[in-house]
């Protein structure tokens, strides 16, 4: 390896579903949301096709995925059709690398949601 890794590669919370068939255990999976956690604003529409840097496991209800758009990160949620709740939604906050990485880690942590 010839730098530093910087990517949130890292299991927070083991989940039950490991135990199951249907998840590789590959992709982090987020923790559960704690009482104190940050509430992300979710919108339907993001920059623009961007490049997935980081993603969780799809073996859940919800899945999220890190994406950069041109220097740009936003987080994209990905659910499985339910009432009242998009398949598809983007954070509205645009950040940069380092603020998308700490906000990238809060999700996974269970701090945001």
């Amino acid at each position: 390896m010839d730098g530093p890794v910087t990517a949130s590669a890292v299991v927070l919370a083991l989940p039950d579903a490991l135990a199951e068939e249907d998840c590789p255990g590959i992709s982090p999976h987020p923790a559960a949301p704690r009482p104190e956690r940050t509430a992300l604003r979710w919108i339907g529409q993001g920059l623009a096709p961007g490049r997935v840097v980081a993603y969780t496991c799809s073996c859940r209800m919800t899945a999220y995925e890190l994406v950069a758009c041109g220097g740009v990160y936003q987080i994209r949620r990905r659910t499985l059709p339910r009432r009242g709740v998009p398949p598809v939604s983007w954070t509205v906050q645009r950040w940069r690398r380092g603020e998308a990485l700490e906000w990238w880690r809060r999700l996974l942590a269970g701090q945001a949601q």
